[in-house]
């Protein structure tokens, strides 16, 4: 077994045993995605939760014609809709490759199916859907308390990755600022030093 997918599971879930390990990783699905290919279209019903093995998914939706960034999930995060996954209703969330990429795809009615002998699976699967609550609102939460500098700074020193990988545009909307003030934001901490 994979000893790095083993590793982003038990951030998850610590107590998931080995054999479930194997077990929710022959649910998965294996999928290479060029970028900008999307895994889940505008529209569409979420079936299924990702977790990315190489590159990153970008979560963002539509509005008036712009697309407005939501969250950038790298290796070993898992990412999906929750709302639509949840509700089976149509997603208003594209999520698609930011870069190449390589992604297990968990269709949760294939994960259901074994809740019944094997129940550390859907414990798995619930930790996982708070895990992912738990993060959005830690994330709504810092949105709101702090200024786009202020997020900038944090992303910065906590996420370098993501200022290295993430292209301007996707990023300033990801702050909730335009182009124009994120090179403002970034000229400051060059000038500052």
């Amino acid at each position: 077994m994979d000893k790095t997918l083993q590793s982003y599971i038990k951030q998850v879930s610590r107590n998931i045993t080995d054999e479930d390990i194997s077990l929710l990783l022959n649910f998965a699905v294996k999928r290479d995605l060029k970028k900008g290919e999307v895994l889940l279209k505008d529209n569409e019903v979420c079936r299924s939760f990702y977790l990315v093995e190489k590159g990153y998914l970008r979560n963002y939706t539509n509005k008036d014609g712009s697309a407005i960034n939501l969250n950038f999930t790298f290796e070993g995060g898992f990412t999906t809709n929750l709302k639509s996954l949840y509700s089976h209703q149509a997603s208003g969330v594209i999520i698609e490759a930011g870069e190449d990429a390589s992604v297990l795809v968990f269709e949760l009615d294939n994960v259901v199916v074994k809740r019944n002998t094997h129940p550390q699976i859907m414990l798995f699967v619930r930790r996982l859907m708070a895990y992912m609550l738990l993060q959005a609102e830690e994330h709504l939460n810092f949105y709101k308390m702090h200024t786009p500098t202020e997020r900038y700074r944090y992303i910065e020193k906590n996420n370098p990755q993501l200022l290295q990988r993430v292209s301007l545009s996707q990023l300033a909307s990801y702050l909730g600022v335009t182009r124009e003030t994120l090179s403002r934001i970034r000229a400051k901490k060059l000038t500052a030093k």
